[in-house]
């Protein structure tokens, strides 16, 4: 086989840490000398050893002395000591002749000094082989490292002709108990949900997984610039979920918010509004928040997509009509003049959800 090969075969590996490894990326990595393959191996969970050790241990096993092979790996291997020693040493202690990298690691800890290290020590490198569906794979750690926020899905349900509420605010409910479900699920897989004062004023939601058995519950994000959201919310019951409170009113008493075990984090404001940037960078490096699934409304929704925040959508859509004018829409924001500046998404998945569907679509901003 060759590098293409090889390296597909190492992202294979990669995809299997899954969930598990976060907030670290998914990497895998394979031996391989006169094209025969002496180990493999993959990074299991945050703390446990690399990809390259898993690799280097499994040829080990097996009797192989891995002196003079290739080494594929989906991400640069680390120079640094975090939770584990650096990989690069133990690839160079091992007598790895070639390294071929999937992907530069956007980690600032890392970022290219793992590659120098190998190469000082007379390592030849190869950058870039199927980089696109690495970076694709690891989008979510990719953005939190390199664009310092958290990838971000926007979601909502809507009916078929695009509300997600009638004129007088009704919205429950519009899609059927499969959808509901998996909005549940789907907030399960996120590190934090983030939605804005109406939404919360309006709906009084509770933003955490409500189903059978033990899962994981994301941490709530709350914007809510003048604290006009009641102590009495659900989202301010932190018994069984972290709530962390963003506003811009300096001057109020927090203590009461607080007490609550609710952390209150400030942020600037332009035009009224919360400096979005600014909260993100303060989830991505304050709390490593990586995966953000943002439930709006469609004032937070536009907001984001005004200034190209949105990665991905979720959209719950059922076969339902409401008509009006002056029903809730989905997005808000300053929107657009001409088609031809909307926009654009791939989609990839399309699944059916009892009687609704989810249609799901990777945003590409240029």
């Amino acid at each position: 086989m060759n590098d293409i090969e090889w390296m597909q075969q190492a992202m294979n590996e990669a995809a299997k840490g899954g969930w598990t490894v976060h907030p670290n990326p998914m990497v895998g990595a394979i031996i391989v000398r006169h094209d025969q393959e002496l180990g493999r191996g993959y990074h299991h969970k945050a703390g446990m050893p690399h990809a390259e050790i898993e690799a280097l241990r499994q040829a080990q096993e097996l009797g192989h002395d891995v002196r003079d092979a290739t080494i594929y790996v989906t991400l640069e291997p680390c120079n640094h000591y975090g939770r584990t020693p650096p990989c690069t040493e133990a690839l160079i202690k091992a007598g790895i002749k070639r390294c071929v990298i999937g992907s530069v690691d956007s980690d600032p800890r890392v970022r290219g000094a793992g590659i120098r290290r190998l190469q000082e020590a007379g390592i030849e490198c190869v950058v870039g082989v199927c980089q696109n569906e690495l970076l694709e794979l690891n989008a979510a750690f990719f953005t939190r490292t390199r664009d310092n926020r958290p990838f971000i899905t926007a979601k909502w349900a809507m009916t078929a002709d695009g509300h997600t509420a009638t004129a007088t605010g009704s919205s429950q409910w519009i899609t059927g108990p499969e959808a509901r479900r998996d909005v549940h699920v789907e907030r399960s897989k996120h590190d934090a949900i983030i939605a804005g004062t109406q939404t919360i004023l309006l709906d009084n939601p509770q933003l955490n997984v409500r189903l059978d058995g033990t899962w994981k519950q994301p941490i709530r994000i709350i914007l809510d610039r003048t604290l006009r959201i009641p102590l009495s919310h659900n989202v301010f019951d932190t018994t069984n979920q972290k709530t962390i409170l963003f506003t811009a009113n300096h001057s109020a008493e927090t203590a009461p918010w607080q007490d609550r075990g609710v952390c209150v984090e400030y942020a600037e404001e332009t035009e009224n509004r919360l400096n979005l940037t600014q909260i993100l960078q303060t989830l991505a490096q304050k709390y490593t928040i990586t995966t953000l699934y943002c439930e709006g409304g469609a004032a937070l929704h536009g907001a984001l997509l005004d200034q190209h925040l949105i990665d991905q959508v979720h959209i719950y859509m059922a076969p339902k009509l409401t008509g009006g004018l002056h029903a809730r829409g989905c997005i808000a924001g300053t929107g657009i003049d001409k088609m031809s500046d909307a926009a654009q998404f791939s989609w990839n998945e399309i699944i059916r959800l009892g009687s609704d569907i989810r249609l799901s679509g990777r945003l590409r901003w240029s």
